[in-house]
């Protein structure tokens, strides 16, 4: 009953993973699930939807499907749609009752390839493990099948090419982190060959061998920056450039893995930058949450600072807090199953309700998704005084009621609001910031100092418009 979760959310599953890193790229996805998968992916984990097309299916198993297996039927619907949409790829992945009945995906996958003549792939998902799992194949599987090199890959004068890889809205949204990451590197004088997988298309991608460097901005992108090592000697740089001290660094280890080819990162090998080359820092994790797993309950420190979420962007967050704003004792908790290497002495990684309730006990500073304020000391009783007369007094007129606002909070600590598009979805989106570079200093600095308390969702103001330009 440990694993239980009682008031918090769960992160977006391993298959909807897939489906963020593949949606612009003109293939079709096929969520082998009951109906329904569709409808709780597109409304809550995908802003694309509302303004861009993508072939994302679902195969609606009936009971007769379930006890009957038929998976032939499943092999004839995809082969008859692919022959009316024409897609680029197919993938097919699987939800827990397809698991349950050892559904051959991959067999799945190439059959069909073989019936159509579309490349298609097959994933072992279940719809438990996180987005991070998910999107982690799926972009290594479009680096192993699509990434190569134009016949002119010289480049353009003296220029460093780059891919941004790890890019979905999972973790950048829509508001204009992606924008932002890409000028970072555009200001610096750099060529930005593919920005893998938004707002980018297959036809980039097929060139991504051609760059100098590959920029890993998320966890979702460990093992396409290992293949793309393994097929081009392609080296890597890692980390996420929030604040201003990550922006800087991340465009000079960019300069220096280009002149000498060796793998970088921001965080360095021990959470310093004292050693800049640390190139085991994507090599696989041990086996999520085993007793080999150092960074357990039992480490994790006993006060400070901490930053909840996904390894790289809370990673980031720490660096940010430390070199710009010069802030100690910041630990973190990651929440997703790969880690690569960024975890201190006490961190904790770890995604069960108690185990994350025990370690922020004694925190003075917790950053984090909205929804993770639903477990802290002095938020014990939030979700009864939501709904109290003084929260609606307080949301009328907020000026007025920083008291009441406060009492809310809990004394003794301070909770900074930053949404994770693939936790609560669409329901903070308004208030996620742009994160990336240093304009995110002022207002880090402004919610440091005050409390700021997200009452309820927005998703009539979350709905914000998205143009891509990807071409299928």
């Amino acid at each position: 009953m440990k694993q239980a979760v009682r008031v918090l959310s769960t992160y977006s599953a391993d298959l909807f993973g897939i489906n963020s890193v593949l949606y612009e790229l003109g293939g079709m996805v096929v969520m082998h699930d009951a109906s329904g998968c569709n409808s709780t992916y597109n409304t809550h984990d995908e802003p694309r939807w509302y303004t861009m097309d993508s072939m994302i299916y679902i195969s609606h198993m009936m009971e007769n499907d379930v006890i009957l297996g038929n998976d032939e039927k499943l092999i004839t619907d995809i082969c008859d749609a692919a022959a009316e949409k024409k897609p680029r790829f197919i993938a097919v992945t699987a939800g827990l009752i397809p698991l349950f009945l050892s559904t051959d995906m991959k067999g799945i996958a190439r059959v069909i390839e073989q019936r159509t003549g579309i490349p298609s792939f097959g994933f072992t998902t279940n719809a438990m493990s996180t987005y991070v799992l998910g999107a982690n194949e799926a972009l290594d599987q479009l680096v192993k099948s699509f990434a190569g090199r134009s016949e002119k890959s010289s480049g353009t004068g003296d220029r460093i090419r780059i891919n941004l890889l790890g890019v979905t809205p999972l973790d950048f949204s829509v508001v204009g982190n992606v924008e932002a990451l890409r000028k970072i590197f555009t200001d610096a004088g750099f060529e930005i060959v593919s920005t893998m997988a938004m707002g980018t298309t297959l036809e980039d991608i097929s060139r991504a061998g051609d760059a100098d460097v590959n920029v890993v901005v998320s966890s979702i992108a460990r093992d396409a920056a290992l293949t793309m090592k393994k097929k081009f000697g392609t080296p890597y740089v890692t980390g996420m450039p929030i604040g201003r001290y990550a922006a800087e660094k991340m465009v000079a280890l960019v300069r220096d893995a280009a002149a000498d080819g060796r793998c970088r990162s921001l965080a360095g090998a021990s959470g310093s930058d004292e050693d800049p080359f640390f190139d085991s820092l994507l090599y696989p994790d041990e086996e999520y949450k085993t007793g080999r797993d150092p960074h357990g309950i039992r480490q994790v420190a006993k006060s400070g600072t901490f930053v909840i979420g996904e390894s790289f962007a809370a990673s980031a967050m720490r660096t940010c807090l430390e070199k710009d704003l010069g802030m100690k004792d910041v630990h973190l908790i990651a929440t997703t199953e790969l880690t690569c290497g960024l975890l201190r002495d006490g961190d904790l990684h770890s995604r069960e309700e108690d185990d994350l309730e025990k370690a922020l006990s004694g925190a003075s500073t917790v950053i984090g998704d909205p929804l993770f304020s639903r477990i802290l000391p002095g938020n014990r009783d939030h979700r009864a005084w939501e709904d109290s007369k003084a929260a609606h007094d307080a949301r009328d007129n907020r000026d007025q009621n920083m008291d009441t606002l406060k009492m809310a909070a809990g004394d003794g600590f301070r909770f900074v609001n930053l949404p994770h598009e693939a936790y609560s979805g669409r329901m903070y989106r308004s208030h996620i910031p742009v994160f990336i570079g240093p304009d995110v200093l002022p207002w880090l600095e402004e919610q440091l100092k005050t409390q700021h308390i997200i009452y309820s969702n927005d998703i009539e103001m979350a709905n914000r418009p998205f143009v891509s330009q990807a071409k299928y």
